[in-house]
């Protein structure tokens, strides 16, 4: 419209254009949340192909209640999205979800929840007592945890609990063998199964150590008498050691059991021969 210095008015025509809306996604996975050996958390999301959207909002919450909170934006054409958050608190609980944003920069549709795993470990002595926090929340569902441990020589798995079940004991008895070092350490790994887009996902906890005090304890007195009862003596250690040498001998130096393997046990016996009951000597060397 034109308005002349008369007063008096000059309208244009009318033409009409067409606008199209970009086609959202229908969905967004929330792949995993897993935390990397250098303790960051990564993450991952696919989304549906089908979708025109290409601009994408990364949400953070930290804990289980108060309000997402932007951290990132990013530009994707290939249908997935990976980040690395370096700057959460790998100690809490962090929920993340991934959520379109279309040409009026409005967010359209989000994915579901992941969450990252955190592993604790309480050393009592005896046992070791490894609890974690429930994986929130896949597509599909939980299929199980499995425990991995390293004594000194790598990650292997050593369990596996049911899909609730965020408790595991370990016995320090029966992995003091295999121990190389002063200490042990875990993760646990979490796994999905049946995931409606064919994308099952796994995420890995943060790592723990526990220290293992080394203590040699040696018995004082044994009864050979085929009981099955104390009837072996040796020393009983916490750790495996890289060299071991004990010697029994008797009260006038007579040498009666000898060994450089800390599983061998001395069974009483002098040749074969039963010795009395009586006191012994013994030389241990690690």
């Amino acid at each position: 419209k034109a308005i002349l210095i008369n007063g008096l008015v000059s309208e244009s025509n009318k033409p009409c254009g067409t606008v199209k809306i970009q086609n959202p996604p229908d969905w967004i996975n929330a792949d995993y949340a897993t935390v990397t050996a250098e303790g960051d958390i990564s993450l991952s999301f696919s989304i549906d192909p089908a979708s025109e959207i290409d601009l994408f909002a990364l949400e953070r919450r930290n804990g289980y209640s108060g309000s997402f909170v932007e951290i990132a934006k990013t530009v994707t054409l290939i249908n997935s999205v990976t980040y690395t958050d370096k700057t959460a608190d790998k100690n809490v609980v962090n929920f993340y979800r991934l959520s379109a944003i279309n040409s009026c920069n409005n967010k359209v549709v989000s994915s579901n929840m992941a969450s990252n795993i955190v592993l604790g470990a309480q050393n009592t002595g005896n046992v070791i007592i490894l609890h974690w926090n429930q994986y929130h929340d896949w597509n599909g569902s939980l299929s199980s945890y499995r425990i991995y441990t390293d004594a000194g020589n790598g990650f292997i798995e050593s369990g596996v609990t049911e899909q609730g079940d965020t408790l595991f004991t370990v016995s320090i008895p029966e992995i003091m063998y295999t121990l190389t070092q002063g200490k042990v350490c875990f993760y646990v790994n979490a796994a999905e199964s049946g995931n409606p887009y064919g994308i099952n996902g796994e995420s890995n906890s943060n790592q723990v150590c526990s220290d293992i005090e080394e203590v040699i304890t040696v018995p004082n007195i044994f009864t050979p008498d085929g009981d099955l009862k104390n009837d072996l003596f040796k020393p009983v250690l916490t750790f495996t050691p890289t060299d071991y040498r004990l010697v029994i001998s008797s009260r006038l130096g007579k040498v009666l059991f000898e060994t450089s393997d800390f599983m061998d046990a001395w069974n009483g016996s002098d040749n074969g021969d039963p010795v009395p009951e009586g006191v012994y000597l013994w030389f241990l060397k690690l």
